[in-house]
């Protein structure tokens, strides 16, 4: 099998890639170069041990950035982006034709965003606005891979919530992070991933085990008039397939498509990202539903794609995507400034649990039940393990190189003859 050495992916869910692609641009210019997230440096960071990369080399954005706001607009981004599956499940339209219009928007709300950051942007920057750049076909290849991993992720956990409990299908897509790991070289991984990938096997087993013994007995007779209530009436074979072994297979899927998009996050700014992997999703949803689900182009307030213009439909979604959409990108962005990968990552495994009780409160759908609970205690863990250990290592390979470069210049410095002949 073919292995790499792609390190992890921060974000999850539906939401998650505008956030993942939203770290690396500009951060990886020189060795000794790396952004000062003063933030949680200090305080969450410390168990690393002394590996930080020498803080007089670094650029320090944000460093008097307020330590609570930064919190706070961590916060706002979990729950925004647990929000987003129980507030499009509850809208009356093919699910589907949902999502494209949500992407479509999202891609209106951005152009001023645009606008703004090829205006301040950096030479780097600017040159990604250039018709050479996005005519290239390799670039454009890569943003749409990255388009499908959108895709993917939003069709599948549409699909799998009349087989599953939604926060299932959202915590079992979002193993990505478990598949690069098991996917890289064993010298690539450090040894506590090992407990990691254990931990997130038990876990999906137990996932299975409650979805095997779920049935309409199990749940209040209320729960049962939910929107999303099918699921106690499948099969039980169907539900560990569909509801649970489906989003573990997409999520390796997700898993190989990061590693053909790994460079785009440090060549495309990440607005301009945003705005094409939008415009992308917005078409391939809409393709998708249009020959899977029978969405029609007209003005059908259920089923027609241009039936989001009609009034009623249009404000509702408008607003709901204005709070939602706009929220999630520009918290995406300042959260890649403020905090390290860890932090975030971490951050975005609690949001199937956010998800599983407001879909509840939506009405759409009851909690999971108690294996499907134990379960979640072993992945959301596993996860952070997996994470951990690349993050120690990455640290660990930032030292190394810094101390190779010290020891160049000292060595220079002792042999001052040889630096002026190998400049002449």
């Amino acid at each position: 099998m073919k292995r790499w050495n792609q390190s992890i992916v921060v974000g999850s869910g539906i939401g998650g890639l505008y956030i993942d692609q939203t770290f690396g641009f500009g951060d990886r210019e020189s060795p000794l170069k790396a952004f000062k997230r003063l933030t949680l440096n200090k305080r969450f960071t410390r168990f690393l041990g002394n590996i930080d990369v020498d803080a007089t080399n670094a650029d320090k954005l944000f460093e008097e950035f307020s330590s609570l706001t930064a919190w706070f607009i961590l916060l706002y981004y979990c729950l925004n982006n647990a929000l987003i599956p129980p507030w499009i499940m509850s809208i009356d339209a093919e699910k589907y034709l949902r999502v494209s219009w949500r992407n479509f928007l999202q891609a209106i709300f951005l152009i001023p965003f645009v606008m703004y950051e090829y205006r301040t942007g950096t030479d780097k920057t600017k040159t990604a606005f250039t018709v050479e750049f996005l005519t290239n076909w390799t670039n454009m290849r890569k943003l749409y891979i990255s388009s499908c991993s959108a895709t993917l992720t939003s069709c599948t956990i549409l699909f799998c919530n009349n087989f599953t409990n939604v926060s299932t299908v959202y915590i079992l897509i979002a193993q990505t992070n478990f598949w690069l790991s098991m996917l890289r070289d064993s010298m690539l991984n450090h040894k506590i991933e090992i407990g990691g990938k254990i931990m997130c096997i038990i876990g999906f087993i137990l996932i299975c085990v409650d979805n095997y013994l779920l049935n309409s007995d199990s749940v209040p007779e209320y729960a049962l008039s939910y929107r999303l209530s099918n699921l106690y009436f499948r099969d039980p074979i169907e539900r560990i397939l569909v509801g649970n072994a489906l989003p573990v297979f997409i999520s390796l899927v997700l898993a190989n498509l990061s590693k053909q998009t790994a460079d785009l996050k440090s060549i495309v700014p990440p607005f301009l990202n945003m705005f094409i992997v939008s415009v992308f999703v917005s078409l391939n949803v809409l393709m998708f539903s249009y020959f899977i689900d029978g969405t029609s182009i007209d003005f059908n307030v259920n089923y027609g794609w241009f039936g989001l213009f009609k009034n009623s439909k249009f404000i509702s979604f408008f607003y709901m995507s204005t709070i939602i959409s706009l929220g999630l990108l520009i918290s995406s962005v300042l959260i890649s400034k403020l905090f390290e990968p860890i932090i975030a990552a971490t951050a975005t495994l609690f949001e199937p649990i956010i998800t599983s009780i407001l879909v509840h409160l939506f009405e759409l759908q009851y909690f999971p039940g108690t294996f499907s609970c134990f379960g979640y205690v072993f992945l959301i863990p596993g996860q952070f393990v997996i994470v951990l250990g690349q993050t120690i290592l990455d640290k660990q390979r930032q030292l190394e190189i810094q101390k190779l470069l010290e020891m160049k210049n000292l060595n220079l410095s002792c042999n001052p003859n040889d630096q002026t002949i190998k400049q002449e």
